[in-house]
């Protein structure tokens, strides 16, 4: 039978309602079969003529009995008042509320509860009751009889009051029992992945996830792991979440199931579990106290306070780097970006491996989608460049005693400018060193302002010592540098065509850090090392042998993270050393 079909075949009969508190669920007293038993002897045998209503209601009552679980203290503070005056506030306990609803409807003629303080927990449920009784509803209390005087009134007030009293105890009780563990330094939540729980002073680590756990902060504290990336990695560790039992469904609230009969699953970790690890301070050590985090006395700290700082600063700057778990090889993954600076990700399609980006809006790249043979023959014919021909190596040692001579005399004067910068500062070093008294006698000087001046002195004495040792460098030896790196790498084209896919893919991260396309054209490039003077040159070669011929490739060549673009020359064109 539902509530809404309940008409008014149960109007001379009674209810029974039990109410357990869950606030002390350890008193005999509070517990619903104690109830039970009294408000059934109460019906058979003390008060004979009560009828028990034969109803039956899932998630309400079993054969005229009610049993209901619910805090002895929790209330509603907000209320409304209604423009015709009436004062409106929630009624938490939902069978209470069924009950009241019958009671007022008068579909049951009365109800039996054991006592005031299991009907009432607060003035606004006192309220609800002696509003029934006047209207005629007709409410037993097994261990109380309340006459219908004035004194009976009178009784009835100070039990709701000692009711009140006692919800309001067990509440404070409740509160500053917490108050004193924490203040103590113990823990009173369930604790993360990697902990046991046994008391609010005894939280061990877990000898089979607490590995896990330091390990996942280890490698989140690389700045290459992203947190589905890092949850992914642990499933596959077989790590899972702490066992817990799942929440009860209303029906089984309704019915009053215990929580322990429900098993306790481990479930999965997942990447809002990572999360949620690498930002909290309990793996260190700290407990939540107040506002703040003080040291814990209940457990130990699995991550040092080091490795839990860089996270922390990696998580600031919304790190976005991915390192994929068993990821499928391909051969320039990673490597290849559109011109608007997005990635260009590897798929298969019909046996042939293709690059795809999803460019930013406003991008101007009209096709996204790039062949990896497009690649290779980019990459090929940048190689096939890279090393110096005969005609270039025969102008440079032809125009090289007149251009070195010029640059090595440019060098010599910057040189002698820096040493004669370099006497200066000696001179002041030593006239201090020398003068320390005086000064001080003086006043000129006094002691913490000699102490820095000496820094000072020492800091600038430093970098023109290091600005010397870089122009110590002959010209004649960067030429021979250049050129003797030149024949190295000569022969890289022809080993890039013959390559296997992973030897291709580890020269042209010896060569570049980044391939831009657009519409399957190479655009530009990022280059490393050695490698910068020889392509660079190649780009300036051709625009100075005919800009306007359109078989010509002018490439954007960019090196450093600024994204810069710059022209050299091996010998003249280059960045200059010497200024």
């Amino acid at each position: 039978m539902e509530i809404k079909n309940i008409e008014l075949q149960f109007k001379d009969e009674y209810l029974i309602y039990d109410r357990r508190s869950t606030d002390d669920a350890n008193n005999q007293r509070n517990s619903l079969s104690y109830q039970r038993q009294r408000n059934i002897e109460y019906a058979n045998y003390v008060n004979p003529k009560i009828k028990i209503a034969d109803l039956t209601i899932t998630g309400f009552c079993k054969n005229g009995i009610i049993d209901e679980s619910h805090s002895a203290f929790k209330q509603e503070d907000e209320f409304i008042i209604t423009p015709d005056g009436s004062v409106q506030y929630r009624i938490l306990r939902p069978k209470f509320l069924t009950l009241i609803g019958l009671l007022q409807s008068h579909k049951i003629k009365g109800v039996i509860f054991l006592c005031w303080d299991r009907a009432s927990r607060n003035e606004q449920d006192d309220l609800i009751i002696k509003k029934l009784m006047q209207v005629g509803c007709d409410i037993h209390f097994v261990e109380a009889k309340y006459e219908k005087t004035s004194a009976g009134k009178l009784h009835m007030r100070v039990d709701g009051m000692f009711s009140s009293f006692y919800s309001e105890t067990i509440s404070e009780k409740v509160r500053n029992a917490q108050k004193k563990l924490r203040d103590e330094r113990r823990c009173l939540n369930f604790t993360p992945i990697g902990y046991l729980d046994f008391g609010s002073d005894n939280k061990p680590l877990d000898p089979e996830r607490a590995p896990l756990v330091k390990r996942m902060f280890e490698l989140y504290s690389t700045g290459k792991w992203s947190f589905r990336q890092l949850g992914n990695w642990a499933r596959g560790q077989g790590l899972t979440k702490k066992p817990v039992r799942r929440k009860r469904t209303k029906e089984e609230i309704a019915n009053n199931m215990d929580l322990a009969e429900l098993p306790k699953v481990s479930r999965p970790v997942d990447h809002k579990t990572v999360e949620y690890m690498m930002s909290n301070p309990f793996y260190i050590g700290k407990i939540k106290i107040g506002d703040g985090y003080e040291d814990s006395k209940a457990h130990k700290a699995l991550i040092d306070d080091a490795t839990f700082c860089k996270i922390q600063e990696i998580l600031k700057k919304k790190h976005i780097s991915v390192y994929y778990v068993n990821k499928e090889f391909h051969t320039y993954r990673e490597m290849v970006r559109c011109e608007c600076g997005r990635a260009y990700s590897p798929y298969e399609a019909k046996g042939i491996i293709y690059y795809r980006c999803r460019c930013k809006d406003g991008c101007t790249n009209g096709n996204p989608n790039l062949n990896e043979s497009d690649i290779s023959d980019a990459v090929q014919d940048i190689l096939d460049q890279v090393s110096f021909t005969p005609q270039e190596i025969k102008g440079i040692e032809i125009e090289s005693t007149k251009e070195l001579a010029k640059i090595n005399n440019n060098r010599n004067k910057t040189m002698s400018d820096l040493q004669v910068k370099q006497k200066v500062i000696l001179a002041d070093i030593d006239y201090i060193a020398q003068n320390k008294i005086t000064l001080l006698r003086t006043g000129s000087m006094d002691a913490e302002t000699m102490k820095n001046e000496e820094k000072r002195l020492a800091n600038k004495l430093t970098t023109v010592s290091d600005e010397l040792k870089a122009y110590a460098e002959s010209a004649p030896e960067m030429l021979k540098y250049i050129t003797t790196f030149s024949e190295l790498v000569k022969d890289a084209g022809a080993h890039f065509k013959f390559a296997l896919d992973s030897e291709k893919r580890g020269i042209t991260a010896l060569v570049f850090t980044e391939l831009i396309f657009k519409e399957h054209k190479l655009i530009g490039y990022k280059v490393k090392g050695g490698f910068r003077a020889l392509l660079e040159r190649k780009s300036t070669t051709d625009d100075k042998n005919d800009p306007t011929d359109p078989k010509k490739k002018t490439l954007n060549v960019v090196s450093g993270s600024a994204g810069r673009a710059r022209t050299y020359d091996p010998l003249l064109n280059r960045e200059p050393l010497y200024h």
